[in-house]
């Protein structure tokens, strides 16, 4: 199936609008964002764009998630993260001018939205207030790169196997008192973490002995938030 107008949720009912652009934007911006995206239903291995590929759009998750990985030349996978609704995605290979550097899957189905590149522009030409939202957007993207440098280098395995846990519960529904994590691999938990598949699972056991997480199946339920969080840093 393609991308159209009728596949793309209503932006004013998104429940995930306070994570995107779309809120940002002035009443004007808004109207004409609504009006020049066009989406598609992907779904659950369905990929969105792949790496090496001139870009010439723009991407919105609107709901579901989708991952940002590489491949290897022997067809091994590294997990770098995952985009959640509201999250743009595509948008640094395609102002920088350079191809994809990643490449982009749904997990699960979703909904992305995209605008092309010559559509985009006139729009940002149009709406100042649109340029200064979308800024906002790429200075977050390098802040979490650097973080994510900076958690490597400096974090211990423990701290950054507690961040990225924490990192996954943000997205979920608020007001939950045990928010559970699904389907997410210990090799997937690894890769986030920028640890080895061993550690993880040592380190994971340790948080269940310890009450801070209860693991079923292939959830996670996290059971001590707070204390999760004391682990990974305060700006976590």
């Amino acid at each position: 199936m393609g991308f159209s107008k009728r596949d793309a949720p209503n932006c004013e009912l998104c429940p995930a609008r306070k994570n995107c652009l779309y809120e940002l934007l002035d009443r004007d911006s808004r109207k004409e964002f609504k009006d020049i995206r066009i989406a598609n239903r992907f779904r659950s291995g369905e990929v969105i764009f792949y790496e090496g590929e001139k870009p010439s759009t723009v991407y919105v998750v609107c709901t579901g998630k989708v991952k940002i990985f590489k491949t290897s030349r022997t067809g091994q996978q590294l997990l770098l993260r995952f985009e959640q609704p509201g999250d743009l995605v595509g948008h640094v290979s395609l102002f920088a001018g350079w191809n994809y550097a990643d490449n982009v899957e749904a997990v699960g189905e979703a909904v992305v939205s995209l605008i092309d590149e010559e559509t985009f522009r006139k729009f940002l030409l149009r709406h100042p207030q649109a340029a200064f939202a979308l800024l906002c957007e790429l200075s977050k993207d390098v802040r979490r790169g650097e973080a994510r440098a900076r958690d490597i280098a400096f974090k211990p395995a423990r701290a950054r196997l507690a961040g990225t846990l924490v990192r996954q519960v943000k997205d979920l529904v608020s007001g939950r008192k045990a928010p559970v994590i699904s389907c997410l691999k210990r090799k997937d938990i690894a890769e986030l973490s920028g640890l080895t598949i061993e550690t993880t699972v040592r380190l994971l056991k340790d948080f269940e002995g310890k009450g801070y997480i209860r693991r079923q199946a292939k959830d996670i339920t996290i059971t001590d938030l707070e204390r999760l969080r004391s682990l990974a840093g305060q700006d976590t």
